[in-house]
């Protein structure tokens, strides 16, 4: 791709964008793992240039709970050990109705480092999605509330993606994750590193390599509609291994990705809730630690000395309680109608 020269230089302010969803420990797959942070702020010293490393994890939006995240990832102790500065996006400006983290709008360049992992409302998470992040705080909370239907909840991704676009993505894939991702899925030994100018491309590429059919793609899918990079991937020149070489033969795709695109737009919304798969607590494994409780849109959880539960009537199936548990304790069941037997 012509070397980390190529897409910045001596005085340049590079932001460094991991993906941290929550206090969650490397081998967890969960979050980027620090030594690839590590290698990208070395990448990026070794052009003179000063790396920033900062998130917005999950809903959060305390001090305390992000110093908590950057702690338990290993991303604080590889900062300190690295000589970068660590950022919390505690400021951030409206751009085209989106609040922005200023380190995004200020840097010479975002370096976007995605994790490869599986995700339950948009099937997979890399490029795109992990500029979500550069969205402070609650706000995100606000736009799952706003559009919690996958296809439209997109639109939002690539809203977001054209603010701030990275410059370079370089995908962590040596652990990636699989099943009911992004945190509750099961750690895989993919062995990949994948990177782009073009975050589109590197996340069209990453599903072909993962075995997402198509129609599932919407991320993907939502950037051809708009235009927005390359989606093709006959027009996409890949360089070292072929994708062939490196398949992930039993990778698995999360649950929900059955329904995705199963029915015409308009029954979808006709009968979301009959259609769309609902969150359930396990209460043999639930610890009432009420992180799920805190991050629920809606009020929609119930967490006492008798129960853990989720008011079906009020839920709206973001699946951010799935994403935020710590315990695996949220797990996700097929609705009425898609138990119907939709395949491709």
């Amino acid at each position: 791709m012509g070397g980390i020269e190529k897409f910045t230089k001596p005085g340049d302010t590079v932001l460094i964008k991991p993906n941290l969803l929550s206090a969650r420990l490397p081998e967890e797959a969960v979050c980027t793992h620090p030594e690839v942070v590590r290698a990208a702020i070395r990448l990026v010293k070794r052009t003179g240039a000063v790396p920033v490393v900062g998130d917005s994890p999950g809903t959060f939006l305390v001090t305390k709970e992000i110093d908590e995240v950057y702690g338990k990832t290993g991303i604080k102790d590889i900062a300190e050990e690295e000589g970068a500065e660590l950022v919390r996006f505690d400021k951030s400006r409206m751009v085209k109705g989106y609040p922005i983290a200023e380190e995004a709008l200020l840097a010479s360049l975002i370096l976007s480092l995605p994790k490869l992992k599986t995700h339950v409302l948009t099937v997979m998470t890399g490029a795109v999605k992990n500029t979500f992040g550069m969205v402070p705080g609650l706000f995100k909370s606000h736009c799952h509330k706003k559009s919690p239907q996958p296809k439209n909840f997109v639109k939002i991704l690539l809203d977001v993606y054209e603010i701030a676009t990275p410059g370079l993505s370089i995908m962590d894939g040596i652990i990636g994750m699989d099943g009911e991702g992004p945190a509750a899925g099961n750690p895989v030994n993919t062995g990949l590193v994948a990177a782009s100018a073009d975050g589109v491309s590197l996340d069209a590429v990453i599903s072909k390599i993962a075995g997402v059919p198509p129609s599932k793609d919407i991320i993907v899918n939502e950037a051809r509609r708009r235009k927005i990079g390359e989606a093709d991937i006959s027009k996409i020149e890949v360089l070292g291994e072929p994708i062939e070489t490196v398949r992930l033969k039993k990778f698995r795709l999360p649950v929900t990705s059955s329904a995705i695109n199963a029915l015409p737009d308009f029954v979808m919304n006709l009968m979301y809730g009959a259609l769309s798969f609902r969150p359930f607590i396990d209460e043999k494994i639930c610890v009432k630690c009420g992180i799920c409780k805190n991050t629920c849109l809606v009020d929609a959880i119930n967490i006492n000395k008798s129960e853990s539960r989720i008011r079906d009537g009020i839920c709206i199936r973001c699946f951010c309680c799935h994403e935020m548990c710590p315990y695996k304790a949220i797990y996700i069941k097929k609705g009425l109608l898609t138990k119907l037997p939709w395949r491709e």
